[in-house]
């Protein structure tokens, strides 16, 4: 069995290790990851929901011995799954999970999910669909991710298609290099809560980032089950969709209505300056460029010295 011991505890790190072991059918244990999930209680209905992943697919069997994590992973082979997702348990955190495995099958397979789509814990459906699956077009990976029903944290309720097919890869060795990063516009989702707050937030985004008024967009959602704030930027480079965002964190896992306004600008202003980093460094932000790692390892796609001193590069390299 493998023993894998993260530089830098961090959920999508653990994700990754868990992912890429699947994809090997490699048995490892994360030493000290349960201890650093149980300490972070809003990543342990997470880690249930994917235990749970794990067990309906008959992927292996994936639980905790004391402060560590232990998975012995089985086959994932291609089909139609259908995944109902508590929650609190975002389901692109399961996509980004199946995804290697998925994209090494045979045969495409078709996920349909219930649960949570817009969460500050993960990416919403959008970014999932538009700019991860565009950059790994560019590497061979053709997937589609759609939503059909908004579902936030808390209340869940959202429903979402995914499909993944067999993987045709191709070494890309620019896939982070933009001539212009241009701002197409913004959207603000709001869904049961008071309008007035979207106004501000519009009024916001345009005093910091000198965006036309008409650009930004607010868009009231009203088939939702819950309370719900999600901010979406989308800018073009080099002919790929990026999409920023940002949603606000309304519940916590015990169900307790935690928004708070010095939070609510917090979040704005990460958004913000991620649109920055992008527009003027030509940058994309550092957790996309990981989430893509795996990929371009696969292809044998150029890494340039940035990307090899993330930390999700060590992990890949415990695997690829």
């Amino acid at each position: 069995m493998k023993s894998i011991e993260l530089n830098t505890y961090n959920w999508r790190y653990i994700r990754l290790a868990l992912s890429l072991a699947l994809l090997k059918r490699e048995n490892i244990i994360i030493k000290n990851g349960f201890e650093f999930i149980d300490t972070h209680y809003d990543l342990l209905p997470l880690f249930n929901s994917l235990k749970k992943v794990v067990a309906d697919t008959g992927a292996g069997v994936l639980g905790s011995s004391e402060s560590d994590i232990i998975f012995n992973p089985e086959k994932l082979s291609g089909g139609i799954y259908n995944f109902d997702c508590d929650k609190y348990s975002p389901i692109t955190e399961i996509e980004l999970f199946l995804m290697p495995s998925l994209f090494h099958s045979n045969s495409r397979s078709v996920i349909n999910y219930s649960g949570v789509t817009h969460s500050s814990l993960s990416y919403p459906t959008t970014v999932v669909k538009t700019t991860l699956f565009d950059f790994l077009e560019r590497l061979g990976f053709y997937g589609s991710f759609n939503l059909k029903r908004f579902g936030f944290y808390g209340s869940g309720g959202g429903i979402a298609e995914s499909k993944i097919y067999p993987m045709e890869p191709k070494k890309c060795d620019d896939l982070f290099s933009f001539n212009e990063c241009k701002i197409e516009g913004i959207k603000i989702f709001m869904a049961k809560m008071n309008m007035d707050m979207a106004k501000k937030e519009k009024e916001f985004i345009i005093k910091k980032t000198g965006v036309d008024e008409n650009s930004v967009q607010i868009m009231e959602v009203v088939d939702a089950d819950g309370f719900g704030n999600s901010i979406q930027a989308y800018t073009v480079c080099n002919g790929i969709n990026v999409i920023l965002s940002k949603d606000m964190n309304i519940y916590n896992s015990a169900g307790d209505f935690v928004f708070d306004e010095s939070g609510y600008y917090s979040a704005l202003s990460g958004l913000i300056q991620d649109i920055e980093l992008l527009s003027k460094s030509k940058k994309i932000p550092k957790v996309y460029a990981e989430e893509l790692l795996p990929y371009m390892l696969m292809t044998g796609s150029a890494i340039n010295d940035d990307l090899i001193h993330y930390p999700a590069y060590g992990v890949c390299r415990e695997f690829l």
